[in-house]
């Protein structure tokens, strides 16, 4: 792992998110930057030549930015104990003018980032659909894993992790591999939780092959594989998480429409509305790819 993209909105959220990067970058060898996306108060006059007028905004932006990220790294630095080990990472900035979901998706192409940590705010399904969400939106776009951090829940070493995902809709092609890598420095146990959604899921698949190509693709990790029926999906992750004292959640969301949204139908929107865990979201990619098709997981 070599580039950490951080979006930041100023907010207790994003701050927090920073300090997670902070801990996975000083034990990857990661670069952090840390990526502001604006509105600017009143357009620029027309007098001026709008491009000069934008890159001295983004300029502006920038350099707050920068001074943003040098004092809550002294902050955070001072509150656990370990500024000097925060004061090794190579920390830059960037700005750009334009919306956040899509300023963030150019960033992470620019930057050529490996992950994005991101903060993540607790709200229910229709505000999600009505206001937008930047963080599922991201997640259901983004080519790289996307750790999504509670505002309230500080960093804690990922010992114990769920990764929650339908074998069902697991292709032999699935890439993996953005997982282990992202969880072998932890050294975790890793908890593969399927949920059948009644007794004729349960009758009529046999996951044996599928648990013996994820057991070949997640090599070097403490595996463990659990099997339940469930008929609310987004309440069995969250009931097992708890069961486990688990201290980061595993996903793969797929695209979902406006309505489907609005009845609260994603299950990727059902937790992050009330997270309990860091959620790591890898790349919908990773299954878009391997079916070759836009048709989505039946349960994210």
């Amino acid at each position: 792992m070599k580039t950490i993209v951080v979006p930041i909105d100023y907010s207790k959220h994003s701050r927090n998110a920073l300090g997670y990067a902070l801990e996975i970058a000083s034990l990857t060898g990661a670069q952090l930057v840390l990526f502001h996306a604006f509105y600017p108060i009143m357009p620029p006059p027309a007098s001026l030549d709008t491009t000069d007028v934008i890159a001295a905004l983004e300029e502006g932006k920038a350099r707050s930015l920068e001074d943003f990220g040098r004092t809550t790294l002294t902050e955070l630095g001072k509150e656990n104990g370990r500024l000097d080990v925060y004061k090794t990472i190579v920390i830059k900035a960037g700005a750009r003018m334009g919306g956040s979901y899509e300023m963030i998706l150019e960033a992470i192409k620019r930057y050529e980032a490996d992950l994005v940590i991101m903060g993540m705010q607790g709200g229910g399904a229709i505000s999600q659909a009505l206001l937008g969400s930047n963080t599922i939106s991201v997640m259901q776009e983004c080519e790289v894993p996307i750790l999504a951090v509670p505002e309230n829940i500080p960093f804690r070493p990922f010992r114990k992790v769920v990764f929650a995902t339908n074998m069902r809709k697991m292709p032999p092609t699935t890439d993996l591999e953005p997982l282990r890598s992202f969880l072998l420095p932890f050294e975790p146990e890793l908890k593969v939780l399927h949920l059948y959604r009644n007794n004729m899921q349960l009758a009529t698949f046999d996951p044996s092959a599928v648990q013996e190509q994820v057991e070949q693709k997640l090599q070097g990790l403490a595996l463990d594989f659990t099997y339940d029926v469930r008929d609310n999906v987004a309440e069995g992750i969250q009931r097992f998480i708890q069961e486990q004292q688990a201290d980061l959640l595993v996903l793969i969301p797929q695209r979902h429409s406006f309505l489907d949204r609005l009845l609260d139908k994603s299950i990727t929107g059902k937790i992050t509305a009330h997270p309990q865990v860091p959620l790591l979201a890898l790349p919908s990619v990773t299954l878009k790819n391997a079916q070759n098709s836009s048709e989505s997981m039946a349960e994210a």
